[in-house]
């Protein structure tokens, strides 16, 4: 299996290389620069139509979405043990947090992020950033104690799932400094091998 990953640092690219590093897959990194326009050439955007990272192509066709590629991926190498089986009962719960990190944790983290660090300033506004900041820190107050003696979101068992959450937590280390659980969380997370290869 030939596969080329279009990627770039500190954007949503990093879920699928983690999980590629993760796997212990040989794969080609290419970056494409989104903020320069690298992503909207005619050649890009035959890869993916939007000139949005990351795109993973397999054997000459390409997906993208983040999500959808580390789910692919993880179900093409179920004896690597990062997802549950089928017909395992953690299955449910598995996909439960899978879509739970792009469904309600993202979309306030992004939008906090948007209008404080990544919009010019005078594009900013701050209601927007406040109440995105407010609804951030709900979220991961229940998510701080729904995570209480747990190692990883299945418990002891290291998943995909867990790429997929901790990519956003990383977003807002100075939120998460008031949630002792996430923030050792995280610290485990960060200090995998896979994870510190792609840093």
């Amino acid at each position: 299996m030939k596969l080329t990953l279009y990627g770039l640092k500190k954007t949503r690219s990093m879920r699928p290389q983690w999980l590629l590093e993760e796997l212990g897959l040989d794969y080609t990194y290419i970056e494409i620069d989104i903020f320069k326009s690298e992503g909207m050439t005619k050649k890009y955007r035959k890869i993916h139509p939007y000139g949005q990272v990351p795109a993973l192509e397999i054997d000459g066709k390409v997906i993208f979405e983040s999500g959808a590629i580390c789910h692919w991926l993880t179900d093409q190498f179920p004896q690597q043990g990062l997802a549950p089986a089928l017909d395992d009962p953690l299955r449910a719960e598995y996909e439960q947090w899978m879509f739970y990190a792009p469904a309600t944790l993202e979309p306030p983290a992004f939008n906090y992020l948007l209008h404080t660090r990544i919009l010019p300033e005078d594009k900013r506004v701050k209601a927007i950033a406040d109440w995105n900041k407010k609804q951030t820190i709900y979220t991961l107050k229940i998510l701080n104690g729904l995570l209480k003696d747990k190692q990883y979101l299945l418990g002891e068992q290291f998943s995909t799932a867990d790429i997929m959450l901790a990519y956003l937590l990383f977003w807002v280390p100075d939120i998460l400094q008031r949630f002792s659980v996430l923030h050792d969380y995280c610290q485990r997370l960060g200090n995998r091998e896979a994870y510190q290869k792609i840093k």
